[in-house]
């Protein structure tokens, strides 16, 4: 199993710049003819969140001291995890094309998937930070290196997951309609739009059992509170990060010879 991961991330590095310059080709054509082309990917996030964000801060005023950054904070991290989704279970169906003309590794299309959110997820950070800034809701301050940690462990979990509903999508196409929906209920079941002390308490196991909740907490603490979460959710979060990439791994490879036929 180790001589399996090993090469499979040999094989990766090798095709590396293939993920490079497919990000950056999908920056170029996403705002193709654009009279402001890349400005548009910190300012389109940074209008919508300045219009959900000032709406939900009136509705939710007294639940959260600062809950501008508080909403900005979990809406960001969850557009980051429902676009790996979304964008994760079409990454070999989409590239059927190349999958069967070309050799890459397939987990390279993964890592395209994923590379793509992250690249929306740092600029859309860019468009939080500016507004957080503007308008006093956030410092900079060191604890902000303190979110690099989480992030890096996000990563890694996302790139597990992708690889597993890329392949389940494969097998199973009825996926594109189910996953949407999932992601519909995740949501809520995650504390963006609300405190966890506004739901009643035999109501917490629900957010308590979801590992987005966690990473979350990772994300939000050093923002809000300028502060490390409690240990066990970093132990909890790399735990879940280096099972999910590891296991995602695996199945890519097991199924590497079989994709092609089910394209």
């Amino acid at each position: 199993m180790i001589a399996e991961i090993k090469k499979e991330c040999v094989d990766v590095y090798r095709f590396r710049y293939v993920v490079y310059s497919y990000v950056q080709t999908y920056l170029k054509l996403r705002y193709r003819r654009s009279y402001l082309g890349f400005v548009w990917t910190v300012l389109a996030p940074m209008l919508h969140y300045v219009v959900i964000g000032v709406v939900f801060s009136l509705l939710m005023r007294g639940s959260q001291e600062n809950y501008f950054l508080y909403y900005f904070s979990g809406a960001v991290f969850f557009g980051i995890v429902a676009g790996t989704f979304s964008r994760g279970m079409m990454a070999f169906i989409a590239n059927e094309q190349f999958i069967k003309k070309i050799y890459i590794p397939k987990m390279i299309y993964i890592l395209q998937a994923v590379s793509v959110e992250f690249t929306n997820f740092f600029l859309s950070t860019l468009a939080l930070m500016a507004i957080g800034l503007v308008t006093g809701h956030l410092h900079l301050s060191p604890s902000l290196f303190l979110t690099l940690i989480p992030l890096a462990l996000l990563f890694f979990t996302l790139v597990g997951v992708a690889c597993l509903v890329a392949v389940m999508t494969v097998y199973f196409r009825d996926f594109t309609n189910i996953i949407p929906a999932a992601l519909q209920a995740l949501f809520f079941a995650t504390p963006i739009l609300y405190d966890p002390s506004m739901m009643p308490e035999r109501y917490h196991w629900v957010f308590k059992a979801n590992p987005l909740y966690y990473f979350l907490e990772l994300i939000r603490q050093p923002l809000l509170n300028s502060s490390f979460a409690p240990l066990r959710y970093y132990v909890f979060c790399t735990a879940i990060a280096a099972l999910t990439f590891v296991f995602g791994l695996l199945t890519v490879k097991a199924f590497d010879n079989k994709i092609v036929f089910r394209l």
